[in-house]
């Protein structure tokens, strides 16, 4: 019998959106080189492509996202204490990790932006379902919907926001965070309605 083409495991209809679909980085690698085969024209799938390498770090064992990785470095940056001797590397540190996410140093484009959205998604998602986000006191104690859906807007508004603001990279990061705001109001239930109650409104 003659070997199955790899191509027939994949549905290429209504192209990106089943690039997006694809949940497994090593499976979403194969797609987008299969369609480049065919279009290697495609301006807006070379940049997949090169958004691809960005995001993903793919080894023989694992795949690592490099944008969740970014996104925790810069979470984890909220109680840093910011004085004259160490703002220049403070700053270096926060420049590269929105580097890494394609905030800064990358134009605005469509698969940027579908990118950005795909990260969103899926990190939301480990949040909503980690047990560990969801509760408070070292795990013990179950936090309900609202509390854990206003501690993620904190979270958003913490790396998209309030810590670019210490160095002026607010404006910078507008376009990420609009991205990721849309993404926290459509995809959790009462979203924003959520959105609106952590910003007073």
């Amino acid at each position: 019998m003659l070997k199955k083409h790899v191509s027939e495991d994949f549905s290429f209809e209504n192209w990106p959106d089943p690039y997006y679909e694809e949940e497994d980085p090593k499976r979403r690698k194969a797609m987008l080189e299969i369609w480049l085969k065919d279009h290697p024209d495609s301006m807006e799938d070379l940049e997949r492509e090169k958004l691809l390498g960005s995001r993903f770090i793919f080894s023989k064992k694992e795949v690592t996202d490099r944008f969740i990785r970014a996104w925790m470095m810069i979470r984890i940056a909220e109680n840093d204490r910011i004085s004259f001797l160490n703002r220049k590397s403070k700053e270096k540190e926060l420049r590269q990790n929105l580097k890494e996410l394609c905030v800064i140093d990358t134009p605005v484009t469509d698969p940027v932006i579908r990118e950005w959205r795909d990260f969103a998604r899926k990190y939301l998602i480990i949040c909503c379902q980690s047990r560990s986000y969801r509760t408070v006191g070292f795990g013990l104690i179950p936090v309900n919907d609202e509390r854990a859906a206003l501690k993620l807007a904190r979270e958003i508004d913490l790396v998209t926001e309030i810590i670019p603001a210490r160095f002026g990279l607010e404006q910078e990061c507008l376009p990420f965070r609009e991205t990721v705001v849309r993404m926290y109001c459509g995809l959790l239930e009462n979203g924003e309605e959520y959105w609106n109650r952590y910003n007073g409104s």
